[in-house]
């Protein structure tokens, strides 16, 4: 697993471990494409908030975009599904 810069500052600043990430991709509670900028965004359930991943898939290998914890994932995943910036796969 590869990450941008962003990527990775992101997830070292939030203390947001590899393992919780590659769990979040594997097993995620949703996810959706980004038409606009062709990644893959995954949210898995934590407790009361929720885990976002953004990833593509480059040359095989899972490279993430950055990576956050949201309370407002709901009104997050509305939003975008709503101005027809994702599409829902899973």
């Amino acid at each position: 697993m590869k990450y941008t810069k962003h990527g990775k500052h992101r997830g070292v600043e939030r203390g947001i471990s590899e393992d919780v990430i590659l769990k979040a991709i594997s097993e995620p509670t949703f996810s959706y494409y980004d038409l606009s900028s062709g990644t893959t965004v995954v949210f898995k359930k934590l407790d009361e908030k929720h885990l976002l991943v953004v990833y593509s898939r480059e040359d095989g290998e899972i490279k993430v975009v950055t990576t956050f914890i949201t309370s407002v994932a709901r009104e997050l995943v509305d939003r975008k599904l709503k101005s027809n910036v994702w599409v829902k796969v899973r």
